[in-house]
């Protein structure tokens, strides 16, 4: 995305059946095929973030849980994002020929993480 530091591009395969009805809402409301299926997505999450969090199952502690195992995984170093991006830095530090041997994926910063 042009001049955009802070996203991420995510490809969606849908039959054409399912395009032209997107393509069709979308137009009804004026609006491109991105910014209905951007609405969609979000209006979908919240509905569905509320009701995790009025379970009950959701709660502050077990973000602070997660958040702590994440920390004491990972340490300061982060995953990039971007699925694709990993396995482009994955294939640029293995070998060619190695098949399948496996490799730890790097980190956003470039540093290898141990499985």
């Amino acid at each position: 995305m042009k001049g955009s530091d802070n996203k991420s591009r995510f490809t969606l395969d849908m039959a054409p059946e399912l395009r032209m009805r997107l393509k069709i809402a979308a137009a009804r409301r004026g609006i491109t095929m991105r910014q209905y299926c951007l609405g969609a997505i979000q209006h979908q999450l919240d509905r569905e973030e509320v009701g995790v969090f009025a379970s009950g199952a959701f709660n502050r502690e077990a973000i602070d849980n997660a958040r702590s195992l994440r920390d004491s995984v990972f340490g300061d170093r982060r995953l990039a994002d971007d699925s694709a991006e990993l396995i482009r830095q994955v294939r640029t530090v293995s070998p060619p020929g190695r098949g399948n041997q496996r490799h730890a994926p790097p980190s956003s910063d470039g540093a290898s993480i141990a499985n």
